[in-house]
């Protein structure tokens, strides 16, 4: 905030004497206005730390986030899947899923029963759709066939699909309803009104086969996808050449780990170094706060995290301290460690509500982050409320002086009025009687003093 300590001095007399009567209120005002250039040296003071207590607040937040990415990276993005051959399976993770390698033989692909109707339309409002021996009622909007296929899609619970299509030529078009079962297999489907089954001619499908590499049989399925493991879910794309087996691999990828923790460095290194501006003789405008001590401790615990063995601190996975005080993350080195025992890194790791490297570091945070008893958001309130109290005592500082000034202002008006009247009457004596003696030295003729 930026304030004017006074308001200009605007009084112009009348006497000879209006720049020194000027001057007294001048100097008067400048005197009373010292209080007030010193509060406004304390408001830029307070202003300074806010702002840098500020950018903390920001960086510690960065820092505290970046911990939440590590914990995603953990938890969903630890496993990755690579498929032999890609035209015959496609694999997809779960959150059960765990490291494995799984082959598959794929014999086909199955197909979906049909029903195609006859070349007539029904009045009836009211139709029975039957699949697999289960009725369910049909009722269209209308007695076209358009209307028909969407109400079988909408009302049918997704056991067949409806479209429309022409069996005809160009020129005489033929349409019918083509049903199609939801499931692979042998599904009976049947459509009647009133008159009976308005079915023309139907095929029969036939599920899925595929063989899991060290099963005694052939498997089927009335679906493309297949659960092939707890979290491993396969489509079948397409059928195996001769006997090949298509081999899925499952395996920890810590590349999204690494990533986290260097977005984690580089938060940690930002923080750390805001906080050294505020250290030493000509440090910042936080220098000798406890609050530095603080925060600087918070830092010292997550870069020099250990488990209480070697084995569960970060330095064993290559995330370290270098001589100049830059946490840096060796890449190379954390996914080789990564790759050697990554249940070891799980377990240093741990989680934000469970243990490890993650609990210690929210914890840590939250003492200086959390939004009510954090001691950075703690000193926020306070400086704030130091703030808007010393904006206070300024504004009722300018109020004091404004009115000092304006009172004595108006005490010199009428001081330089009375003095301007008797330098008028001493001209008109002194005129006066120099025009009665003769005397030709009128003073009147030049500048006089009072």
């Amino acid at each position: 905030m930026s304030t004017n300590l006074t308001t200009p001095i605007t009084f112009t007399g009348q006497s000879k004497f209006a720049d020194s009567l000027q001057q007294v209120i001048q100097r008067a005002v400048g005197i009373a206005s010292l209080p007030l250039a010193t509060d406004q040296a304390t408001l830029t003071s307070l202003n300074a730390r806010q702002s840098a207590l500020q950018s903390l607040d920001n960086d510690f937040s960065a820092l505290q986030g970046s911990i939440g990415l590590i914990e995603t990276a953990l938890q969903s993005n630890s496993l990755t899947t690579s498929v032999s051959d890609g035209s015959v399976v496609k694999a997809t993770l779960g959150a059960d899923a765990v490291p494995g390698t799984y082959s598959i033989h794929v014999d086909s692909l199955g197909a979906y029963s049909t029903a195609l109707s006859q070349a007539v339309s029904t009045s009836d409002t009211s139709l029975t759709l039957t699949v697999d021996g289960t009725p369910v009622t049909i009722t269209p909007a209308s007695g076209s066939l358009s209307d028909l296929a969407s109400a079988i899609n909408t009302q049918s619970g997704g056991l067949v699909q409806g479209a429309v299509v022409n069996v005809g030529p160009n020129g005489a078009p033929d349409y019918r309803l083509s049903l199609t079962a939801a499931k692979l297999g042998a599904v009976t489907i049947d459509l009647s009104d009133s008159s009976g089954s308005l079915i023309a001619e139907s095929h029969a499908g036939a599920a899925a086969t595929y063989e899991v590499e060290g099963s005694a049989t052939p498997l089927s399925s009335d679906s493309r996808t297949i659960t092939l493991a707890p979290g491993l879910t396969v489509d079948l794309l397409g059928a195996s050449a001769s006997s090949d087996f298509a081999t899925i691999t499952v395996k920890n990828d810590a590349s999204s780990l690494a990533s986290a923790f260097s977005v984690f460095a580089q938060a940690y290194n930002r923080a750390a170094g805001d906080l050294a501006q505020n250290h030493g003789q000509s440090g910042g405008s936080l220098e000798g706060d406890s609050l530095i001590r603080t925060l600087n401790g918070v830092l010292q615990r997550l870069a020099g995290y250990s488990g209480g063995t070697p084995e569960t601190s970060l330095a064993n996975f290559g995330i370290s301290m270098d001589t100049t005080g830059q946490l840096s993350v060796d890449t190379a080195a954390f996914t080789a460690a990564a790759k050697a025992n990554f249940a070891g890194l799980a377990s240093t790791l741990g989680g934000t509500s469970t243990g490890g490297f993650l609990l210690a570091a929210t914890n840590a945070l939250g003492s200086v982050n959390d939004l009510t008893t954090g001691s950075i958001q703690v000193e926020e309130n306070t400086l704030q409320g130091q703030i808007t109290s010393q904006n206070g005592k300024i504004a009722d500082e300018q109020s004091r002086i404004a009115l000092l000034q304006s009172n004595l202002t108006a005490q010199i008006v009428k001081a330089d009025a009375a003095i301007s009247a008797l330098e008028s009457q001493l001209s008109y004596v002194n005129g006066l009687f120099y025009s009665i003696t003769g005397n030709n030295n009128n003073p009147n003729a030049s500048s006089s003093s009072f």
